[in-house]
């Protein structure tokens, strides 16, 4: 049976609370010997816990979590994008015992376009490598070469695409594709390099991992103009390179985070969270060094093509 809620101990930044809180944060399980339990987030913490101490009531798997809690620790944000991307990054960095396993992967490998001397664009296998920069887009992440060359291939029998032209078949002339009907004649001249091009495009931008549109690092602002008891009316995001790096206070904490230099880590939940955040204009945009405000060239756009 699970713990009774009114006998486990609430604390957030290391004070015990009376109640749990109606901001959005980020919220931790700890059984009776301080072990991390579970992580996640809300936009009510004390609606979602309730919610969780319900569920385990049934006997399963939820009810064996809850049976352990001890300790519940809230961490506040000033909004659910501060939420959503402290608790992501928190479940990778933490590990908790009981949260779906999102290990970081070490190595990956994408694709990048160059366009040949004939007009048409050829994917390429590229070393995704995490710590980069974003300077160019990517289509796609994937653990080794051969899974690369097995989605091109893929792709190009189920959209008429041409091996020839896009550099994974040698030779000259009509493609043996073609002679199938699997090619739409790009390699036989019935089709220009802009109209293949464009069909490549479109089947490989649902994957896209876009470049970087900014000059340097951003600091993005979450306001809350009604924040609760314990809860800050703003936040300060910092992202590199689409790398999410903390949340802090203030630009002074930013900056100082800034200061310490250290790695970016790429990772793709992040990624997901951030473009989409940017897309509905959920964050004011600041450059991280000056504090200046930043134009958004992702607001508005269909994130589609984007994610």
């Amino acid at each position: 049976m699970a713990n009774e809620l009114n006998n486990i101990a609430v604390t957030a930044a290391g004070k015990e609370l009376e109640a749990l809180p109606r901001y959005s944060g980020v919220y931790r399980f700890f059984d009776a010997s301080d072990v991390l339990l579970y992580i996640g987030k809300s936009v009510d913490i004390r609606a979602r816990i309730q919610a969780h101490f319900q569920e385990g009531r049934k006997p399963g798997r939820h009810q064996r979590i809850m049976g352990q809690v001890e300790r519940i620790d809230c961490q506040p944000t000033a909004g659910e994008v501060g939420a959503l991307l402290m608790e992501n990054n928190a479940i990778k960095s933490e590990a908790p015992l009981y949260n779906r396993r999102q290990r970081r992967v070490r190595k990956l490998w994408t694709i990048h376009l160059c366009r040949a001397g004939n007009g048409f664009l050829q994917p390429t296998a590229a070393d995704f490598m995490l710590d980069s920069d974003r300077a160019v887009d990517s289509y796609g992440l994937y653990h080794n070469k051969r899974h690369i060359d097995a989605t091109l291939r893929r792709h190009a029998r189920d959209h008429g695409l041409c091996l020839r032209c896009l550099g994974l078949d040698r030779g000259r002339g009509p493609c043996f594709q073609y002679q199938l009907g699997r090619c739409d004649g790009a390699c036989a001249g019935e089709e220009s390099g802009e109209e293949h091009n464009a069909r490549l495009l479109s089947v490989l931008d649902r994957d896209r991992i876009a470049a970087w549109p900014f000059t340097g690092p951003l600091a993005l602002l979450e306001r809350n103009t009604t924040p609760l008891t314990g809860q800050p009316g703003q936040q300060y995001h910092l992202v590199d390179h689409w790398s999410y790096l903390g949340t802090f206070p203030s630009l002074h904490g930013v900056q100082k985070r800034l200061g310490l230099g250290g790695t970016r880590c790429f990772d793709r939940d992040g990624y997901r969270l951030l473009l989409a955040a940017l897309g509905k204009g959920r964050l004011e945009v600041l450059d991280a060094q000056s504090g200046a405000a930043l134009a958004n060239p992702i607001l508005g756009l269909d994130r589609r093509s984007w994610a």
